[in-house]
């Protein structure tokens, strides 16, 4: 499977000749991204995974040791380090090797919580590198379609109508609707997805949480009641699609307001769970306000109405971070809700400007009348991604009803 990376992390006129920071998730695919791009460009040589003794040793012994390497290659090569931030002085080490290599070479820089992390405790680095996210498969790259993926920001603003319904029209429907299907069971992290057994599946879902709990999360804080978190992240699947009450969590699991808050803020850490934020005019308002929050593998979730949101909320993430990477603003994913209880699941935010609303079903062919008078007071699209439906339907004033294979077959 292709991941739409390749169509832009190497853009020279999106990095120029910054070093390419990519994190996320564990097990998500990055050293299998880099490693077949390296292959691709008969540069296998030039992957030095930190894990291994012998890359460590030989640095220790020369660290100019890239030297000979660059310049066995005619091109300027690609050099990927892997795990490089598990060493006591990483930044200092990758500081030293692109100040003296960086009209040579182009580096590249994997790794996940840890990385991501420590990323943004210092500055020796800034100025120095651009950070990108791999998240978990979208439709498209699960398809083996990476072509569908529209990657203009304009055909979602309302403004291009002939040319979102033409994309849309052009996805292959059984195709996009059997896949769609296997990563709602499988999930979208590579492994349990291409193995398509549940069985596996199950073991391998509670392996990686608790190598998340019991070794990610322990490295990067300072909780020491695991079991209370393990306990946490049994309460979180109930509560997806919902306002996180931190309070009523409080309570289930007998702790203090800022002790739970903190075990949230570590599960995002080690890319568990993310957390969006309800849209307001003040920010201070929205801060105050409850977050939702999703998990990357949105298996965890057992309710199908949520799971499907939660889905939906990875595949709009994907995208918010995609365009950012683009370099096509700075766009943020929220939900809107209001005092009358009227409530939309997403809204993607542009400049901090309201841009496109989404609201996730698995059945329902009726506009949402939530989705109507959200549009009509912040003025944007409305699209409503509907799980058991093959059509298209476009209501006047830029509202749709949409098939969600379809649409998220061109979102990525």
């Amino acid at each position: 499977m292709e991941r739409i990376h390749t169509q832009y992390l190497f853009n020279p006129e999106i990095n120029a000749d910054k070093m390419i920071f990519l994190s996320g998730p564990r097990q998500i695919g990055k050293t299998t991204f880099v490693r077949q791009h390296l292959k691709k460009l008969k540069q296998e040589s030039l992957y030095f995974n930190w894990d291994d003794p012998f890359v460590r040793r030989e640095y220790i012994r020369n660290p100019h040791f890239l030297k000979g390497k660059i310049t066995e290659h005619s091109s300027i090569p690609l050099i990927a380090f892997d795990e490089i931030h598990k060493h006591k002085n990483w930044k200092d080490i990758l500081k030293g090797l692109y100040d003296l290599h960086r009209d040579e070479a182009r580096f590249i820089i994997t790794g996940s919580a840890r990385l991501d992390y420590f990323r943004k405790s210092g500055d020796s680095l800034i100025g120095r590198y651009f950070s990108y996210g791999m998240l978990p498969l979208g439709l498209a790259e699960a398809m083996g379609c990476p072509e569908l993926i529209f990657n203009d920001d304009t055909i979602l603003s309302g403004g291009s109508e002939n040319e979102l319904l033409s994309n849309l029209h052009n996805v292959p429907l059984k195709l996009s609707q059997d896949t769609l299907q296997h990563l709602m069971i499988f999930g979208g992290f590579p492994e349990p997805f291409l193995k398509a057994s549940k069985r596996f599946s199950t073991k391998w879902k509670r392996d990686y949480k608790s190598l998340l709990i019991y070794e990610d999360l322990r490295d990067l804080s300072r909780i020491q009641d695991m079991k209370g978190v393990e306990q946490l992240v049994l309460l979180l699947p109930e509560r997806i699609a919902s306002p996180l009450s931190i309070n009523s969590l409080r309570e289930d699991l007998n702790v203090n307001h800022r002790t739970v808050s903190g075990w949230l803020e570590g599960l995002k850490k080690v890319f568990l769970i993310f957390s969006i934020m309800p849209w307001s005019k003040h920010i201070a308002k929205a801060i105050k306000k409850e977050n939702k929050v999703y998990f990357y593998d949105w298996t965890l979730v057992n309710n199908p109405g949520a799971r499907f949101e939660n889905m939906v909320a990875v595949s709009l993430l994907r995208m918010v971070y995609r365009w950012n990477e683009f370099g096509l603003g700075d766009f943020d994913l929220r939900y809107v809700r209001n005092h009358q209880g009227r409530e939309v699941d997403f809204l993607i935010v542009k400049d901090r400007k309201p841009f496109a609303l989404f609201e996730a079903k698995t059945s329902d062919n009726s506009l949402s009348n939530s989705g109507r008078y959200f549009k009509r007071y912040l003025n944007v699209p409305f699209y409503q991604l509907v799980e058991n439906f093959n059509g298209l339907d476009v209501y006047p004033d830029n509202c749709y009803i949409i098939s969600a294979a379809r649409f998220l077959s061109v979102i990525g």
